[in-house]
């Protein structure tokens, strides 16, 4: 592993990490190391997702023709419904 020294660090941005270290239980290092690696999107991300994020590009254009038939009906607007 590297170490680097970063210079000139706003006295608001020190006081959020260590606040943020201490309300954490850990060093400041450990918690700039975890914040640096989180925004550098190194960090597996362990969360489950709850969209459908994971079916974006998988359709073919046959599903989408298949798709478009089956909810046609669904995109009239019928004059009564709105009596």
């Amino acid at each position: 592993m590297k170490t680097m020294t970063i210079r000139n660090i706003p006295d608001g941005v020190a006081d959020y990490l260590s606040s943020r270290a201490a309300s954490e239980g850990r060093s400041v290092n450990s918690t700039i190391v975890s914040l640096l690696t989180r925004a550098a999107g190194l960090e597996p991300n362990n969360r489950k997702r709850r969209d459908l994020s994971w079916l974006s590009g998988t359709w073919t254009a046959a599903d989408v023709r298949n798709f478009d038939a089956a909810v046609a009906e669904c995109r009239t607007v019928s004059p009564e419904d709105w009596k």
